[in-house]
């Protein structure tokens, strides 16, 4: 048993490590198109449109971008890994370790979930040099990063199990986070936009998880936060038994 936990640690370790190594290619880029989205929406824009739903458009905008890092950061690192691991060979040492399906699927959940948290965080550091922020629920705005980190890294696995070609890892962000995060309302309300929009918006399940984290963090929500909550916790377990399944039948793990 004990060897079991020791090589869950070294698989974490290793995972959570490894994308320090290249900072140029995992945590600048990201933190530099953060910055980027905050000078041209939040400055340049945020002199036009002063204030949004009683806050200043600059803190408005910012619940979404923090979200759209945490996504990137917890598929990142579990897909990338995994998939890489895969093309190289190199998972056939961790299959042969000592360690069980759900201590496996774990280090890779949590080192996600730490890169993701990690370049979050990276993402409020540089908003509070334009701005103060002060939070308006620790608790519900803790549940929504730890869900939505969770439920990435989640995706992060599955993508990085399916993929046979480099390009296709990006498919999922690229073709389906990115166009439903700028349709989530990171920049508007349900009330600035026409009510076919309106009502995309509302279909779109990261719209919950934006709406969640910016009233957790600025007070201010279109839509039901609790339902959010639920959905999360639901879209979480099902992800997370379809990972469990794909990976003790070997899945594209054993060759």
């Amino acid at each position: 048993m004990k060897s079991k936990w020791i090589s869950f640690y070294n698989l974490f370790r290793r995972e959570f490590l490894r994308f320090f190594k290249v900072p140029n290619n995992t945590i600048f880029p990201q933190l530099i198109t953060v910055l980027f989205f905050f000078l041209i929406f939040g400055i340049a824009l945020g002199t036009r449109i002063r204030e949004v739903s009683g806050v200043e458009y600059f803190l408005f905008i910012l619940p979404g971008l923090f979200v759209q890092t945490l996504i990137n950061g917890s598929y990142s690192n579990p897909s990338g890994s995994l998939f890489f691991s895969r093309m190289f060979g190199s998972i056939n040492d961790v299959l042969i370790a000592p360690i069980s399906y759900l201590q496996f699927i774990f280090a890779h959940i949590f080192a996600g979930m730490m890169r993701g948290f990690f370049l979050a965080a990276g993402t409020i550091v540089i908003a509070l040099f334009f701005t103060n922020i002060q939070v308006n629920d620790w608790l519900i705005m803790l549940s929504y990063i730890v869900l939505i980190a969770f439920l990435f890294a989640c995706c992060g696995i599955l993508i990085g199990l399916w993929s046979k070609e480099f390009e296709q890892l990006n498919i999922f962000i690229n073709f389906v986070v990115t166009p439903l995060t700028f349709l989530g309302g990171v920049f508007y309300t349900l009330d600035m936009v026409p009510e076919w929009m309106a009502l995309i918006t509302q279909l779109n399940p990261i719209f919950y998880m934006i709406n969640g984290v910016r009233y957790g963090m600025i007070g201010v929500h279109d839509g039901s936060v609790y339902a959010g909550l639920f959905f999360l916790g639901i879209a979480s377990i099902l992800i997370f038994s379809w990972v469990y399944y794909l990976v003790r039948t070997g899945y594209n793990l054993k060759n």
